[in-house]
Order: structure tokens, then sequence, then C-alpha cells
């Protein structure tokens, strides 16, 4: 089983959630402190809106969705891992204790970005 945090568009009731439902055996509430998320909006480069964690001064919640190993390819190439995003692993605070899992840091420019500074993206 793989733990990975999401913040955005992996969400339930977010766009692309449904890519990961058939892999999908539960889902926690839960929060990463020092990171800061900024909202991308749609344009010449984003067929849609979505958000960017990077670490900084802040937290940032989500959710932890307890998936099968499967769904880590996919995921890596929805996030375009090593290009526009970097899997790596964080502590996140949850209901039931902090868990170690994956998440995806943003790493191209923020130029035009929206500091969301509460620290919840809903698209």
């Amino acid at each position: 089983m793989e733990r990975v945090f999401v913040y955005g568009t992996l969400k339930r009731g977010q766009r692309n959630h449904p890519l990961v439902v058939p892999y999908l055996h539960r889902v926690l509430p839960g929060s990463v402190a020092g990171f800061r998320l900024y909202h991308l909006g749609a344009g010449e480069r984003r067929p849609y809106a979505y958000p960017a964690m990077v670490p900084g001064e802040g937290r940032v919640y989500g959710e932890v969705l307890f998936l099968s190993p499967q769904a880590l390819p996919l995921l890596d190439a929805l996030e375009e891992e090593g290009v526009e995003y970097r899997r790596v692993r964080v502590w996140v605070e949850t209901p039931e204790g902090r868990l170690s899992a994956w998440t995806y840091l943003y790493l191209a420019e923020l130029e035009g970005a929206r500091p969301l500074p509460e620290g919840v993206w809903e698209g």
C-alpha cells in the first residue's frame, strides 16, 4: 500500500480524482508543514488550473490517499515527475497521527502564480 498526500486535482471531487479510484483503498484528511501553496491558472501552457506546492513557511491541507502500488507510475506520468513535479516523502499530520507519504513538489517557475496563504486549493 502506498500513501500519497494530494492537495489539488487528485482530491475527492476534483477533476483528476477518478484516475485513482480504481487503486484507492482509503482516504484521510491531512496537512503538511513547511510548504507554501500556489494557484496556477489555466492558460497557454496549462489546459486547466491546478496548484503548486513548494518548500517554505506555511501549511498545506489536503488528503492522504491509500493506493495500490500500481497507481504510482500513473501519478508520475500525470505529474510529469522529474520535469514539472518531483515525487518526495513528507510527514503528514492526520486524525490518526503522523504518517509518511509521497507527495509532488512543483519544480517549474512560479511566475504569474497566485499565493494561497491559507494552504487550501479548491480549483
